[in-house]
C-alpha cells in the first residue's frame, strides 16, 4: 500500500508541475531533433521528438505541450524484434509545430542546442511557404542540412 501510493504521489505531482524546465530535461535526456524526409524525393523537414518506454510520461508530455502551443504531436510505438527489449514509444513534432517546440526548449546538451540553434536560426528562411525554390536556395538548403548533420 506504501508503495501505490508514493506512486500515486509521484504521478500526482509530475502532472501538476509539467513546464518546459522539464520538457527540456527529458529532451537532454531522451529527445532529439534531426531534418527528415516524410516521403521519398521530398525536402526534409523537421522533426523534434522524445523517446521512452513509459507511454503514461510520454502521454502526459504530449498534452502539455499540445495545450501549450495549440498543435498536435504523435505517439508511435516501436516493437523491437529482441525477445530482452522492451516496446518504446516515440513523441514526435513535425513541420511548423516542431519549430514552435523548438522555440520552447532550452536544450543544454551541447549538440542538441546547437542544431536547434541552427534550426531556428536558418530553416525558415530556406524554405519557401510554396515549395517553390530557385536554384540559389536550393544550394544554400543543401549546405545547411549538411551543416546540420555534421554537427
Amino acid at each position: 500500500m506504501l508503495v501505490i501510493s508514493s506512486i500515486s504521489y509521484i504521478f500526482i505531482y509530475k502532472s501538476n508541475n509539467m513546464n518546459w524546465e522539464y520538457i527540456s530535461g527529458f529532451f537532454d535526456a531522451d529527445g532529439h531533433i534531426t531534418l527528415s524526409s516524410m516521403n521519398k524525393g521530398k525536402n526534409k523537414t523537421v522533426c523534434i521528438g522524445f523517446t521512452n518506454i513509459d507511454l503514461n510520461l510520454l502521454e502526459e508530455v504530449k498534452t502539455f505541450i499540445d495545450k501549450e502551443i495549440s498543435g498536435k504531436g504523435s505517439i508511435s510505438k516501436r516493437t523491437s524484434k529482441e525477445i530482452h527489449h522492451s516496446d518504446c514509444y516515440n513523441l514526435v513534432y513535425r513541420y511548423n509545430i516542431g519549430l514552435l517546440v523548438a522555440e520552447k526548449i532550452n536544450s543544454r546538451h551541447y549538440k542538441k542546442k546547437e542544431k536547434i540553434k541552427l534550426v531556428l536560426e536558418k530553416y525558415k528562411s530556406l524554405t519557401p511557404r510554396n515549395g517553390k525554390y530557385t536554384d540559389n536556395m536550393l544550394k544554400m538548403r543543401e549546405k545547411f542540412i549538411n551543416e546540420f548533420f555534421s554537427l
